[in-house]
């Protein structure tokens, strides 16, 4: 049994340092409340992985996601909310006051919220994070417009692939929609919405294999999972 301090310091703990986590931690804090926010990587949560953002109103020439996040940051603490970077391992959210055990120690506070967000589906290929910002995004709707006239790769055979290339169908010349099945797991108004788009090239039954490039990913090396032949797409 965890031992329960019978005075927390803080009024609340705020896992995850996203926009929803600083939120939050504004709103405790302009509200009088002792809030401290723990983030494991930086300010901004996964937002802070995006190399520009032009969709947050406010900033009207765009946004780089770590500058944003870092001014989120700021907001919060200019009215007293602190920050710890560290990793939360475990929570105790039973007793009275809650415990979040982190690899900076423990912290205790009378409420806790969680605001872990999501990280990214990787491909696990190698060298993939090199090319992270460079070539390689994870949020069509975020990135996309930095491919406007380019070719580009989706790479996945669910709702989100097809929305992912169906978006970006609009803003590129071409798309590859590669997915190591024969068939798509999408629904069946995306898949035809997919047919129907004059520059969407269907690439089933390939799996991704490797990235290759210079100082941007200019190449998706693929592999066909029925004749194992390899291709790439540039």
């Amino acid at each position: 049994m965890m031992e329960t301090k019978s005075a927390a310091p803080y009024d609340m703990l705020i896992v995850g340092g996203g926009p929803g986590g600083y939120t939050a931690a504004l709103y405790a804090a302009r509200a009088g409340l002792r809030a401290l926010v723990l983030e494991r990587r930086a300010a901004g949560g996964q937002m802070a992985l995006t190399q520009w953002i032009d969709n947050c109103p406010g900033f009207d020439a765009g946004i780089g996601g770590l500058q944003l996040g870092e001014k989120m940051r700021q907001g919060a603490e200019r009215f007293g909310a602190e920050t710890v970077f560290a990793e939360v391992q475990s929570l105790q959210l039973r007793d009275k006051n809650k415990c979040a055990r982190t690899s900076a120690g423990d912290f205790w506070a009378k409420t806790a919220v969680i605001a872990t967000g999501a990280d990214p589906r990787t491909l696990g290929l190698p060298d993939e994070a090199r090319w992270l910002g460079r070539g390689v995004h994870y949020c069509a709707a975020c990135d996309g417009r930095f491919y406007k006239d380019k070719t580009v790769c989706v790479i996945g055979g669910g709702n989100s692939a097809a929305e992912d290339a169906l978006l970006l169908s609009k803003l590129c010349k071409t798309v590859y929609l590669v997915h190591r099945r024969d068939t798509l797991r999408a629904e069946q108004v995306y898949q035809t919405a997919l047919e129907q788009a004059q520059n969407v090239s269907l690439c089933l039954s390939h799996e991704a294999t490797g990235l290759s490039g210079g100082s941007s990913l200019t190449g998706v090396l693929m592999k066909n999972t029925q004749s194992t032949e390899e291709t790439q797409l540039t």
